[in-house]
């Protein structure tokens, strides 16, 4: 008996919804293109108003942009794990880099889209990361630090909140190369910089 009731519960809010949403006016969803129609996102309300008015609709040749430069990196990405099976560490690490280059040089073209920079930086730390332990599996310390350095400096200009993480790994580098000094300076860095960010 009480499945049943919880049954006719759930159906009545079911209909309630549905007929909500019927009762909502045609424009958001059922409208020509540009004024909400389906595929066309249009976020800060059903008008389109708010501080996200009209910004952000999808564009299928940005979509077909977005496209071809995912599939450049997956294809970046898997011939850099077959030349590192092979012991080719230049050569893993050069199409590695090449996913930096093609993430940098996108993110100079939407600048005034947060989401995509948002996404770009978010998928470029671990190609940082992904150099570096390249290098240090290898001994190659010097270049380890190297491509850190040049990932801080890069993450200082567009996401400072984030560098912290490729400090982390610079730190473990100098205490790695047995450079305690600028090992416990790095350490203090990263220390001083997320008490701020926690306050």
């Amino acid at each position: 008996m009480e499945r049943k009731s919880r049954l006719i519960l759930v159906l009545a809010l079911l209909v309630s919804m549905v007929a909500a949403v019927d009762a909502q006016p045609a424009g958001p969803m059922g409208g020509p293109p540009g004024q909400g129609g389906p595929g066309e996102m249009r976020p800060g309300g059903p008008e389109g108003q708010g501080p996200m008015a009209g910004k952000f609709r999808p564009d299928p040749e940005q979509m077909k942009r977005n496209a071809s430069l995912m599939a450049m990196a997956e294809a970046h990405k898997n011939l850099a794990q077959i030349y590192e099976e092979q012991g080719k560490i230049d050569e893993a690490a050069n199409e590695l880099k090449q996913i930096l280059d093609l993430a940098k040089g996108q993110l100079e073209k939407n600048r005034d889209n947060p989401f995509f920079k948002n996404n770009i930086m978010g998928k470029v730390m671990p190609v940082y990361h992904h150099i570096s332990k390249l290098y240090m599996k290898n001994n190659r310390t010097d270049e380890a630090e190297k491509i850190l350095n040049d990932g801080i400096a890069f993450f200082e200009k567009e996401a400072p909140e984030e560098v912290t993480r490729l400090r982390l790994l610079l730190a473990d580098i100098y205490k790695e190369k047995k450079d305690t000094a600028k090992a416990e300076e790095a350490y203090k860095k990263i220390i001083e910089e997320s008490k701020k960010n926690l306050q």
